[in-house]
């Protein structure tokens, strides 16, 4: 019940603050918060128990540790990015998009990443 009236009073300030002209990407920890909420909530698990949690952000009712990017970036330009030196902390990768024309949340991935690292590719594989 928690994890939804704060995905909601979230949701509340960041319309607000789109109707104040402030622009999304000035709130990308709000950006955050919301995708954080979000995936807690459908994956019926909660917020990660310390702040700045290394390497995830939620851990789902299955004990899955995920980490959860969320963008509010509209058309096919941006990228997301992770920390490489964390990523193995990290069962599942859930990237998200507020949607601010509709003001509903996206889920544009829900998986596991597959990284490489050696000399010639350090890269994230989906």
């Amino acid at each position: 019940m928690q994890l939804i009236q704060s995905l909601g009073e979230a949701m509340t300030w960041f319309e607000r603050e789109l109707l104040w002209g402030v622009p999304p990407t000035e709130l990308r920890h709000l950006i955050g918060r919301i995708g954080e909420l979000y995936s807690a909530l459908i994956t019926n698990g909660q917020m990660a128990t310390e702040v700045n949690q290394k390497g995830y952000d939620v851990v789902t009712g299955d004990g899955d540790r995920v980490s959860v990017k969320t963008t509010a970036m509209m058309g096919l330009g941006g990228h997301i990015s992770f920390n490489p030196r964390t990523l193995h902390e990290v069962d599942r990768v859930m990237i998200l998009r507020v949607n601010t024309e509709e003001m509903q949340i996206e889920m544009l991935f829900d998986g596991c990443l597959l990284y490489t690292s050696d000399a010639a590719d350090d890269s994230l594989r989906v």
